[in-house]
């Protein structure tokens, strides 16, 4: 119980702009993690431009424990459901881009 009360503590604190630092992590394109159209976007397409950024930064990519956070979403009964989807947009964008580099 206590996880799901920290993971909505978390969630509320980090819509609200809370955790920003003016770090990086959010910016792509022409959105800032403070803009109302980025917060706009699902988590699906916010991890494609999480993808796109670091591709277009350092050509790496992250990697992100998709199986883990399936498991712990089944578990806390799809209080994770945001983090899978943004770990599912960036991997379908981490393939897209792989993809375009071998050709």
């Amino acid at each position: 119980m206590f996880l799901l009360k920290l993971h909505d503590l978390i969630k509320h604190n980090h819509e609200n702009g809370l955790y920003s630092k003016d770090y990086n992590y959010y910016k792509a394109k022409n959105y800032s993690h403070k803009s109302d159209d980025f917060n706009s976007l699902s988590d699906f397409d916010k991890g494609k431009f999480q993808a796109q950024n670091d591709y277009q930064s350092r050509k790496a990519f992250k990697h992100y424990p998709k199986l883990l956070f399936e498991f712990l979403n089944f578990i806390f009964i799809h209080k994770m459901q945001e983090i899978v989807d943004f770990i599912n947009g960036y991997n379908y964008e981490m393939r897209r881009l792989q993809k375009i580099d071998k050709n």
